[in-house]
């Protein structure tokens, strides 16, 4: 019978050279995570805190006193029901200013709305949103309601269809959102 006590050495050196390999590699790949992770933090962050600059300058703009606090996203509450009249050519019964600011964030309103009725243009969510007291003019509502919906697409919630109109995000659009994560 043979001493293999040589080739048993031979193997646990092997196999320590291999889980410490693999070591290095997790760690690696848990660096390269936490990097890619703290960047995209650090780009949401930018972002956030610019739509809060342009919130605030909205505010100071309006006349109304600037929020006291970070904006948080609040659950929606239902709205004061207004009457959304949308003629069949596209066009627009006379607004109704709201008199009072509305009771949830634009993003909650458009993605409700968007639930409630389908898909809808660009310009027909400007005018619910005029319409709800969101904007005072058409300019603001223009600017406020185009990089809202492009933040609520990209958060997943709605989607832009090729023709360019936004409609509600499907149960499958949501989990292939998840999977892209």
């Amino acid at each position: 019978m043979r001493d293999i006590r040589g080739d048993l050495q031979d193997r646990a050196n092997l196999l320590e050279e291999q889980l410490h390999a693999h070591e290095a590699q997790f760690e690696k790949l848990v660096e390269q995570l936490r990097a890619e992770h703290e960047s995209r933090l650090e780009d949401l962050k930018a972002e956030f805190a610019a739509v809060t600059k342009l919130m605030e300058l909205e505010h100071r703009r309006l006349g109304s006193a600037p929020p006291t606090a970070a904006p948080k996203a609040v659950p929606a509450q239902p709205a004061a029901q207004a009457s959304h009249q949308v003629g069949h050519q596209g066009t627009h019964q006379p607004a109704q200013q709201a008199s009072a600011q509305p009771q949830q964030p634009l993003a909650d309103f458009l993605v409700r709305k968007l639930n409630e009725a389908g898909a809808m243009s660009r310009d027909d969510l400007r005018r619910l949103a005029m319409q709800e007291g969101y904007f005072p003019d058409t300019d603001s509502a223009e600017r406020g309601v185009h990089a809202t919906l492009l933040n609520v697409v990209k958060a997943g919630l709605i989607r832009q269809l090729p023709n360019g109109n936004f409609a509600p995000a499907t149960v499958l659009d949501t989990i292939r959102l998840r999977r892209a994560m």
